[in-house]
């Protein structure tokens, strides 16, 4: 018991001690400590009472120097190594808080902070010292697990304080939504459809680009931004740049602006057909080139297209690269003007005569030229008339012998070749040659020498079912069909003719153009009946001769 009184009495004591050395220093409280004594671990501080404190020298950037005085703050009541423990870091984390408390009395100000990092369920974010809580739910334009990189402030709004545990909650959501509303308020009670207004481009999208308007995301149509009808827009706006557009329309609940650049100038296309007819001659610069033809401008905003069909009367399919440059200036013919939808139809050729109207005053049909041969086909060769105007040769009309597949093997590109021309179609840019109508058809001069009625004579060179093929001199192959082989029906010529046996045939007549020899045997034995029979009869008295010697005679031919 004695023991027990004699402990109960030295921890009465001790507190009586430490009320008398820290009575006036509650915990929690900021008080000023001059420095006494410095050593490798701690900074030693007398408060004013009658023990010294110690404060751990890490707390410390730079050794103090003794008699200076600091702010400190007692960690707890708790003695160690005999001393009680105070904390300069704890002292100005409570200054920081004290004046952050007194600077956000109403606890909904706007505040800068700087994001520090990841925390479950949010976001620690430095405010001016102060440690805020940023929940995911509130971080909007924040990407999570991201660091700000350049360290910036951003802003933030207050949306709660506990005092008792010092905690503040922020929201970068809600602060985004009331600054934009303040945004939207500005600039509703500023601007008007039609007004001019200054922005600066932020960044370009497929169809158009964004443009910052004093805090507000705008977009210009591509559409908006030239009255031409091809154009780069990176040639017209840069990335950073500040410029002046038109407000075109805008919708507050959607969040939505529409600006136009060209709109900035009156609408070239209102008075076209004041200053542009048709016929008219005007010089333009070539601006873009495609497949189809050439984009060229005539004044500014104003651009015409000259279809690749309109730059050449003697090419059908021109590349308009192989004719023109980016940039180069031209003289063109206004062909259509169609103000409604916007569009000039130009020409080029139009500006020079066309040859095809004169072609058949140089290349008359039949008339004979020498050229060099172009180009080699398979169906042919063309060679070059005049400049930019060929004729073709069909392989048909190469030669007669009718090898039609060997009768390009002699020629060559860059040969010298005389033809006739055959035809001309001015309409379709066609110019038809042959080099074989030069000299008559082989089947023309056998024509001319074997007329209609004549006698030939030749061997069976093919036996058919509906004839015989009869190959007579100059290698000319004729045919005698079955009705003309005799007067009789004749069921099977196989039975009465042999291959290679000599016949006798009358010309029926002769197709050039099909190359057909028709022959007739029957014709020949009927001719050659009738002669015998004139002969008897000259030479015998008709008084003498009778039915039966002339049928005797029909017998013996």
């Amino acid at each position: 018991m004695e023991e027990l009184n004699e402990n109960s009495e030295e921890s009465i004591d001790m507190q009586e001690v430490t009320d008398t050395a820290f009575g006036v220093v509650p915990l929690g409280k900021v008080i000023q400590g001059e420095v006494v004594t410095v050593d490798d671990e701690f900074v030693y501080v007398n408060v004013g009472t009658k023990s010294d404190g110690r404060v751990s020298i890490d707390e410390f950037d730079i050794n103090p120097e003794i008699g200076s005085v600091v702010e400190v703050m007692l960690v707890n009541r708790r003695m160690i190594d005999g001393m009680y423990v105070f904390s300069k870091r704890i002292a100005e984390e409570e200054k920081r808080w004290l004046k952050f408390i007194e600077t956000h009395k109403d606890k909904s100000e706007n505040i800068l902070g700087t994001i520090k990092n990841s925390v479950n369920k949010g976001i620690l974010v430095d405010c001016g010292g102060v440690n805020a809580f940023l929940p995911f739910s509130h971080t909007a334009n924040i990407r999570v697990g991201k660091t700000n990189v350049d360290n910036a402030p951003i802003w933030f709004k207050i949306k709660g304080i506990d005092e008792e545990r010092k905690t503040v909650i922020i929201s970068r959501k809600e602060y985004l939504e009331e600054e934009r509303e303040r945004q939207w308020n500005n600039f509703v009670s500023k601007y008007s459809l039609g007004d001019r207004v200054m922005g600066r481009v932020a960044r370009f999208v497929e169809s158009g680009a964004i443009i910052d308007i004093e805090g507000l995301k705008a977009y210009v149509n591509k559409n908006d931004m030239s009255w031409r009808k091809v154009f780069k827009q990176k040639k017209i706006l840069t990335i950073g740049e500040e410029r002046e557009f038109v407000l075109l329309n805008y919708n507050r609940e959607e969040g939505k602006i529409s600006l136009g650049i060209k709109q900035l100038i009156e609408d070239p296309w209102l008075r076209i057909d004041e200053k542009y007819h048709v016929d008219d001659v005007v010089s333009g610069r070539v601006v873009t080139l495609t497949d189809s033809g050439v984009y060229i401008e005539i004044e500014e905003g104003i651009e015409g297209f000259l279809n690749s069909y309109n730059i050449s009367w003697t090419k059908r399919n021109v590349n308009s690269r192989d004719v023109f440059h980016k940039g180069e200036l031209i003289d063109v013919k206004v062909l259509d003007i169609n103000k409604e939808e916007g569009r000039i139809s130009l020409g080029y050729k139009q500006l020079h005569p066309n040859p095809w109207d004169t072609i058949e005053e140089s290349f008359g049909i039949d008339s004979v030229h020498r050229r060099k041969i172009k180009k080699i086909v398979s169906f042919g060769m063309f060679v070059e008339l005049m400049e930019g105007i060929d004729g073709l040769i069909h392989i048909s009309d190469v030669s007669w012998d009718g090898n039609s597949q060997n009768s390009l093997g002699s020629y060559k590109i860059g040969n010298e070749v005389e033809f006739k021309i055959l035809d001309i179609k001015s309409e379709d840019m066609k110019i038809s040659c042959g080099i074989k109508q030069l000299t008559k058809s082989p089947w023309e001069v056998i024509k001319e020498k074997y007329p209609a009625g004549s006698v030939v004579a030749g061997i069976i060179s093919g036996i058919v079912p509906f004839g015989l093929f009869i190959k007579i001199n100059d290698d000319v192959e004729g045919l005698v069909h079955i009705s003309e082989v005799s007067h009789r029906r004749v069921d099977n010529l196989a039975e009465q003719y042999k291959i290679s046996q000599q016949v006798s045939a009358i010309i029926l007549g002769i197709d050039v153009e099909k190359k057909r020899l028709s022959l007739s045997i029957k014709e020949y034995n009927q001719i050659m009946e009738e002669d015998e029979v004139n002969k008897i009869l000259s030479d015998t008295s008709p008084k003498r001769v009778t039915i039966g010697d002339i049928i005797k005679m029909k017998n013996e031919v």
